[in-house]
């Protein structure tokens, strides 16, 4: 009887302990609204984007509302896109836009949402043997459309001139995506959607590099399909540019 209740007793005082332990504990103390900005700035500075994260998300936690919050905001998004976390990215800067309708630092969150939105479809093969046009295209055509938008919207910002040189190479990497998959039919012989892939590069993505290879599949594809009409109107094309048949 005596070793249960001392082992009772030891059981009671260990839980007791542990839960002085869990009270004692120490939070982190509340600081003001300039120190989180500044300490997730310096950590911006320095290329520690988690901990930029970290202080940012404990910014708008503590004071959400304000100028302040606004600003952290942006930085965070920023912290997200340099932490190769493209969708927390965006989804950050949707809520800002939607937000912030008439924010002075809109046509900056517009630019930085277009170039998270693009990054999601790099690989860090890309350099090596992987080509981006090859995987999904949709992240390319919002991206695409984001940098529109952003012209559009804001035509003279500093950021509208970057956004066109980007929109051709985003128009690059589109055509290049559908003659993809105008090679895959091509190949295996579909000659009626080849052609048809082709033609919409040609029609949506004209005065591309793709541009030559689209009139070759579509020269070749309308032979196969004895549309001999259709073939002559395009070796005419080809002719007129130097473009050799297949």
């Amino acid at each position: 009887m005596t070793k249960l209740y001392t082992l009772a007793l030891i059981i009671v005082t260990t839980q007791l302990m542990s839960a002085c332990s869990l009270f004692s504990k120490e939070e982190e103390p509340i600081r003001s609204v300039e120190t989180y900005f500044q300490r997730g700035h310096d950590a911006l500075n320095d290329s520690s984007w988690d901990l930029a994260i970290k202080e940012f998300e404990k910014l708008r936690s503590v004071y959400p509302y304000g100028a302040w919050s606004e600003q952290a905001s942006l930085e965070l998004a920023y912290a997200y896109y340099r932490n190769n976390e493209p969708q927390s990215a965006v989804r950050e800067l949707e809520e800002f836009i939607r937000m912030y309708p008439r924010h002075e630092r809109l046509a900056y969150a517009m630019y930085l949402k277009a170039l998270a939105r693009e990054s999601t479809t790099r690989s860090f093969l890309d350099n090596y043997i992987s080509d981006p046009a090859r995987r999904d295209s949709e992240p390319l055509r919002q991206a695409y459309q984001d940098y529109i938008n952003l012209i559009q919207r804001f035509p003279n910002s500093e950021y509208a001139s970057e956004a066109k040189l980007r929109l051709v190479r985003l128009r690059n990497g589109l055509a290049r995506h559908e003659i993809q998959v105008a090679e895959f039919y091509f190949e295996r012989k579909a000659w009626l959607a080849a052609s048809k892939r082709a033609q919409y590069v040609l029609e949506n993505y004209p005065q591309t590099p793709s541009s030559q290879r689209a009139l070759q599949i579509m020269a070749k594809s309308y032979d196969e399909l004895n549309l001999a009409t259709s073939a002559n109107e395009v070796k005419e094309v080809m002719k007129l540019n130097k473009i050799p048949e297949l």
